[in-house]
């Protein structure tokens, strides 16, 4: 464990000297030092959030571990702020950087941060409710005909159903990725996916 960071977690602890702010969880010479900071960050938002510093027996020399929690916040969320963290801790040159850190997490606007995490989940969620019908005409063979889907299916990693009656419906649901393959909108491509399952 370096001289450099039992310097900084005594600093530390005396920056953050309010109630709760600043606790040393583990102190080990083989697994180095464990911190946990507890701050307000996100402009007028006030929002509570928990920062866990692990530095390794070569810190500085290599940046720190950080994991981040916060009520106010969604795991997606604290996931991207503890990237965007991390990332900075890259771009800073190897010397004690805790302090530089919770100070640069408290002067950006975590409501940005909020809203792109909000976007990737509801990216994710669109991606996951895709549903397409196709209607078929006739079909040649309905045994040989459900096997190819059932395969074509489980390749594409979407859920099928068929159904037969007047009309024959194909009901596919899955990522749009997946979708977009088996449902393009071209006439030519939908009769050829037509004539290869029949």
């Amino acid at each position: 464990m370096s001289e450099a960071a039992i310097e900084e977690v005594s600093v530390l602890s005396s920056i953050y000297c309010g109630d709760g702010e600043f606790q040393l969880i583990q102190q080990s010479a083989q697994d180095g030092l464990v911190v946990q900071i507890n701050s307000t960050v996100g402009g007028e938002r006030h929002l509570e959030v928990s920062l866990l510093f692990h530095l390794h027996p070569s810190y500085p020399s290599c940046p720190p571990d950080i994991s981040i929690s916060s009520t106010h916040l969604s795991r997606t969320q604290c996931l991207n702020i503890k990237q965007k963290l991390l990332d900075q801790a890259a771009d800073l040159p190897p010397e004690p950087m805790i302090h530089q850190l919770v100070e640069w997490l408290q002067s950006v606007e975590i409501t940005k941060e909020c809203r792109q995490g909000d976007e990737e989940v509801k990216r994710i969620e669109k991606e996951e409710e895709w549903t397409a019908v196709l209607s078929l005409d006739h079909i040649r063979s309905q045994n040989r005909y459900i096997g190819l889907l059932e395969r074509w299916s489980q390749q594409l990693q979407l859920a099928g159903r068929l159904l037969l009656g007047r009309s024959i419906l194909v009901i596919l649901q899955g990522a749009k990725p997946n979708i977009k393959v088996s449902t393009h909108v071209s006439l030519l491509r939908i009769f050829f996916w037509a004539i290869f399952l029949c």
